[in-house]
């Protein structure tokens, strides 16, 4: 049979978060015969192009992606999408409003959800356009499988060494501690002018929110480290975070670094215990069976995010906290409770087949032998013009410090790799899953690389 659509665009925004999981899916995929072109999302949007009937990957499906999606329906290519951020995401109907749109769920094919929980959030959203949804898991829980959590061997056991014994405390403060400054505050104006159905008054209500959860945890670091001077912390920012922000501001304090670098998972592997807030890190080292603090000194019902704080051990001061994280230096604590039950209903695939063959046969049997009508050069014409303006325009906001877009920005989000790194990836895998000997990569632009046997 012919595969009309062999090519497969896989955007990579933040890389410390997606990069690991998105090479596990397009090694997987090239294994199966597709061509993976894989790499920086700003850069893969450049690049679309110049390739001819390809299955692009969303990783959102908010409204600001409509003209991307708009373009890339326009160059002959499909879309199919899962939501990075459904897993641990707001109340329904300011899910709704900030994640999902009506403009760019009509360009949608296909729909990949984490599990039954979000599957059904998609079912119910009003504009929901009767696409198919695939209950499959996510490619970065394959990787967190007892099969494949040894991909993250090296770096756990090189930080072990650095550091022996360490706590990790996780922040998620982007909306107020941004790596560009006044890039929360802006988000949240631009939230309220174009999502009319939600509340002005949650939005402000959630930057309060944050910021005042901000404030106790810049006091909580201090205290710990005083508490135990013979643990090491680490302090981990959100990729959006600004690092600059915590190095100042915790720089007294010996017995902390605060570091960013590399994925989140093996810091959680090789932690005596993570402490958080509404981050999705706590559902990862639940399933990493690492002892999991949620630090709540100020709580909301409707603000907080209900899947962590439902998998950690809660503690609403610096006391209880303490005491806690004592308890499991000491061994006194007992086993957190077993929350399978509770995973299974959010995260499929965390048994059985892997997340990433269920996506690679699901694009193998709908774009096989589709009735799908292909554009010729003339019909993309308009639509590569309209991405050649785009790049531009990109290219020099990127010059401006404060833009989104910026040189700075994109670097933070996608730290420049080469082919070598990749490569070593891939022969990781091989060597776990006995797959993947005969697959090539190389470069092929800037942040931009193809993956096929």
């Amino acid at each position: 049979m012919h595969r009309e659509f062999n090519t497969l665009l896989i955007p990579v925004e933040s890389q410390v978060r997606e990069l690991d999981g998105k090479l596990l899916l397009a090694c997987t995929a090239a294994e199966k015969g597709f061509q993976c072109i894989i790499g920086s999302r700003a850069h893969i949007h450049f690049y679309s192009s110049k390739v001819d009937n390809a299955i692009y990957l969303a990783k959102s499906m908010r409204r600001f992606s409509n003209r991307m999606f708009k373009i890339l329906n326009g160059l002959g290519h499909r879309i199919v999408a899962w939501d990075e951020e459904a897993l641990v995401r707001l109340p329904d109907q300011q899910y709704y409003d900030h994640r999902l749109s009506p403009a760019t769920f009509k360009h949608i094919d296909h729909l990949f959800s984490w599990g039954q929980s979000d599957a059904q959030v998609f079912k119910q959203y009003p504009h929901y356009q009767n696409q198919p949804i695939h209950e499959v898991g996510n490619p970065r829980i394959d990787l967190l499988r007892p099969e494949l959590k040894d991909y993250f061997s090296p770096e756990r056991n090189a930080l072990l060494k650095e550091y022996t014994n360490y706590i990790l405390i996780n922040t998620n403060f982007g909306q107020v501690n941004h790596f560009i400054p006044n890039v929360g505050t802006q988000e949240a104006n631009r939230d309220k002018n174009f999502n009319t159905n939600t509340n002005d008054t949650f939005i402000s209500k959630r930057y309060s929110h944050k910021q005042s959860l901000f404030t106790y945890f810049k006091k909580l670091v201090p205290y710990l480290a005083e508490s135990f001077p013979n643990m090491h912390f680490i302090l981990r920012p959100h990729p959006s975070e600004s690092i600059d922000f915590w190095q100042q501001q915790l720089k007294p304090l010996e017995n902390v670094t605060v570091c960013n670098q590399g994925n989140v998972i093996p810091w959680i592997m090789g932690a005596k215990a993570l402490i958080s807030n509404g981050c999705t890190t706590s559902i990862e080292a639940t399933i990493l069976e690492t002892p999991t603090l949620g630090y709540y000194p100020i709580t909301n019902d409707i603000i907080d995010d209900k899947l962590p704080k439902k998998l950690c051990d809660i503690a609403s001061s610096n006391e209880s906290l303490a005491e806690k994280l004592a308890d499991i230096l000491s061994d006194k604590t007992k086993k957190q409770a077993n929350n399978q039950s509770v995973l299974d209903s959010h995260i499929s695939s965390l048994n059985g087949d892997f997340s990433c063959n269920k996506i690679i046969k699901i694009l193998s049997e709908n774009y096989t032998n589709t009735n799908y009508q292909h554009k010729n050069l003339f019909t993309k014409l308009p639509s590569k013009t309209h991405n050649n303006v785009r790049t531009l325009i990109k290219i020099l906001k990127s010059r401006k410090t404060s833009s989104r877009n910026s040189v700075e920005y994109h670097k933070h989000r996608f730290p420049t790799v080469d082919t070598d790194y990749l490569h070593e990836k891939i022969l990781r895998l091989n060597s776990l899953t006995g797959n993947f000997s005969n697959i090539r990569i190389n470069k092929i632009a800037d942040d931009v690389f193809i993956i096929n046997r």
